[in-house]
């Protein structure tokens, strides 16, 4: 049960912020060195170093909390097929909410949850923070092939003002706010809820497999 959780709340961990798109508005594939520079300095507004840490230091631990809290308020009945294969919750526990059913379990679950989520957390960040530099340089390359001079020049002037400067220290900040924490919290039920489905729609799919072999026992 505990992992069906993780599981769910890592997914829509998963889809912030650096998940966003670009349209495609160029088919440059080898972006000159001045392009690139243009490029390199708007990815600095938008991505300066250190803005991992800036989510997920309290801010990303703050919604995974709210996140896990509308799970454990759940009852067992609206996500039985995410707890038992059968898809059908014991009738003692069907009106029972998730947390209470862990709490008979655990009296100490959830301290040990945010425990565990915060521990995870925490080390998460210096990982993150290695990868940092590289998605910066991803970014710059992928603004330089997608955007064309022009537009980045005028991206780039755009954060030369005041409004800009403003606008790039919030942009990132913004996946985490409150009232996103909120939306994405009232998001995370719904995903453990439709787990089941999806699963079932996995396990058509690879029907035609053979059973994975089991591991080997070490002697």
């Amino acid at each position: 049960m505990i992992r069906t959780l993780i599981l769910g709340a890592s997914l829509v961990f998963a889809v912030p912020a650096p998940a966003q798109s670009l349209a495609t508005t160029s088919a440059v594939t080898a972006p000159d060195p001045a392009r690139l520079d243009t490029a390199r300095r708007v990815v600095g507004n938008l991505w300066p170093l250190g803005t991992y840490r800036r989510m997920m230091d309290g801010s990303m631990s703050k919604m995974m909390d709210s996140m896990m809290e509308s799970m454990f308020n759940m009852r067992a009945s609206d996500m039985a097929g995410a707890v038992d294969p059968s898809g059908k919750a014991a009738k003692d526990t069907a009106d029972k909410s998730m947390g209470q059913m862990m709490a008979e379990g655990d009296p100490h679950f959830r301290e040990r949850f945010k425990i565990t989520m915060d521990t995870m957390m925490a080390e998460m960040i210096p990982l993150f923070e290695k990868a940092e530099p590289g998605i910066r340089d991803s970014l710059t390359q992928i603004y330089a092939r997608e955007f064309t001079a022009q537009q980045l020049t005028e991206l780039d002037a755009f954060f030369g003002t005041p409004t800009g400067k403003v606008y790039g220290e919030k942009w990132m900040m913004t996946f985490v706010d409150p009232e996103m924490m909120k939306n994405m919290a009232s998001f995370a039920p719904e995903m453990i809820k439709a787990m089941p489905e999806i699963m079932k729609k996995v396990e058509k799919a690879t029907a035609h497999l053979p059973t994975p072999p089991k591991p080997k026992r070490e002697e």
